[in-house]
């Protein structure tokens, strides 16, 4: 199998990053998760065709995807992306609510009917239509028939809400939702692999420029071996999630394991790098000025978004073994 990326998906990938940097830099992210700012990129979003990705491709989606977690992109394009795979007819911005308080498994929802409550929902307060998970199947809310309540979130540069429906919605329809599960969970590894590369390069630049005793940190085997480690965790954690992004649109009799081993490697992976660079950056990296933490929040947020790496080992042992 060949993992280079077609000339289309490198243009793609370069557009990706040139204005995610633009438009977030990592003092305009620390602005709007920290401080309260406002991010209004959402219509420079819809021009690029962003919202509409996955129209394009998996693998459009994950590089895309990757650059959003290279940048601590602050942006809700990651819950509309969910959204969408699951209500492809969605019209409008979207977003998805799948956990009901003190349950775990979206697919036993205690939920009346469409009345009740649903947690940890992202970016709630900007969504034109809810996809809820119910014991019953899947349903597209609107705004209207809904109210929303901010919560507090592990990354703050995501928020999550609390949001009550009262009823109202209709039941999406069809047979994909098995699928689009699956992408969801690779467009969320495919993030993950960015915040990992978005770390290791940031160790080996403070590696090289951090000198003890006449000389740089990373001229020693402990750090020069973890900044390794992180580099060879990254490159593994992007070789699985494209492997399961082509697999969904071209191997779907691999698609399932590709996609549940794409989000356990990923999430893990990312979760590693970051505790690694914290060694690396010493007592620096603990501190609320350096921006390591932001990364690792998201990283643990990823990591348990959409299943968690021991949830996914599970159904792939539950299928294969």
């Amino acid at each position: 199998m060949n993992f280079d990326l077609t000339e289309d998906q490198r243009e793609i990938k370069r557009t990706a990053r040139d204005w995610l940097a633009a438009r977030y830099p990592i003092a305009r992210v620390r602005e709007i998760a920290l401080d309260g700012g406002a991010d209004d990129t959402w219509d420079e979003v819809v021009e690029l065709g962003w919202p509409e990705i996955a129209d394009f491709g998996m693998v459009e989606l994950a590089v895309v995807a990757e650059e959003l977690g290279s940048s601590l992109a602050p942006t809700p394009l990651a819950s509309h992306w969910a959204a969408r795979l699951l209500h492809p007819e969605l019209d409008g911005r979207g977003t998805v609510a799948m956990w009901d308080p003190g349950e775990f498994d979206p697919a036993a929802s205690t939920m009346d009917g469409l009345k009740g409550t649903k947690i940890a929902v992202p970016a709630a307060d900007g969504a034109d239509v809810f996809v809820v998970t119910t014991a019953q199947g899947h349903f597209a809310v609107p705004a209207s028939a809904v109210s929303v309540e901010p919560a507090r979130a592990l990354d703050p540069t995501r928020p999550l809400f609390t949001v009550e429906f009262d009823g109202g919605g209709e039941e999406i329809a069809g047979d994909h939702f098995g699928t689009a599960w699956h992408a969801v969970a690779v467009a969320a590894a495919a993030e993950s692999v960015g915040v990992a590369a978005a770390i290791t390069r940031m160790s080996v630049e403070y590696a090289k420029e951090r000198k003890q005793f006449g000389r740089p940190i990373g001229s020693y085997q402990a750090v020069s071996h973890a900044c390794a480690q992180m580099f060879l965790e990254t490159e593994g954690a992007r070789n699985v999630v494209l492997w399961a992004a082509w697999a969904l649109e071209h191997d779907p009799e691999n698609a399932f394991m590709a996609a549940n081993c794409a989000k356990a490697y990923a999430s893990d992976a990312a979760v590693n790098v970051c505790r690694s660079s914290m060694q690396v950056h010493g007592g620096i990296g603990f501190t609320w000025e350096h921006d390591l933490h932001l990364y690792f929040k998201r990283a643990e947020a990823n990591a348990r978004a959409f299943g968690d790496s021991t949830w996914h080992r599970e159904q792939v042992a539950a299928a294969y073994l």
